[in-house]
């Protein structure tokens, strides 16, 4: 079923740049048209999300010992400290509606081999090396190696608010 969704998000972009012109109206018409198709409930979105889960959870398990760290959350079923990757996955990855956290963003960054920096919007005050301070703390991470995307590698911006991610364009 995933394939014919894609299949149809992609059958449904080609139509729209067909469809639009160089004017302002029709462009604004087709990225509302593709918005509401993006985030239509039960459909393509849930699809989408449903495939970056699998990726994620494939990511974090083909690589334990490089999330494994980062799961210091305690298992309750097993009363242990810590959770191991197929439980984390199986718990935490894969079912939808479960938020996603930092491990899961580094992890599906990794499997892409782009970078992606996070500015939090969550009340920190950060004390830069030359002595001043700003509001919005800012994490990067992603692979160090040459992942390029037209001779530059990728970069993906987030800004984080507690509990939602929000993609800077």
């Amino acid at each position: 079923m995933f394939h014919e969704e894609l299949m149809d998000l992609f059958d449904f972009i080609e139509q729209m740049s067909k469809n639009t012109s160089a004017s302002t109206t029709a462009t604004a018409s087709s990225s509302s048209a593709l918005h509401d198709k993006l985030n239509e409930e039960n459909s393509t979105s849930d699809y989408c999300t449903w495939y970056l889960r699998v990726l994620t959870a494939a990511q974090m398990k083909s690589n334990p010992d490089r999330y494994l760290p980062f799961l210091l959350a305690e298992d309750t079923a097993t009363g242990s400290g810590m959770m191991d990757i197929p439980t984390f996955c199986s718990r935490e990855v894969e079912p939808m509606n479960r938020e996603c956290g930092m491990v899961q963003v580094a992890a599906l960054a990794e499997c892409f081999g782009v970078g992606v920096t996070i500015e939090y919007m969550d009340g920190r005050i950060v004390q830069e090396k030359d002595g001043n301070s700003r509001k919005v703390a800012c994490h990067e991470f992603g692979q160090d190696d040459d992942a390029s995307f037209g001779g530059k590698k990728m970069n993906i911006a987030l800004l984080y608010r507690p509990g939602h991610y929000d993609v800077l364009y």
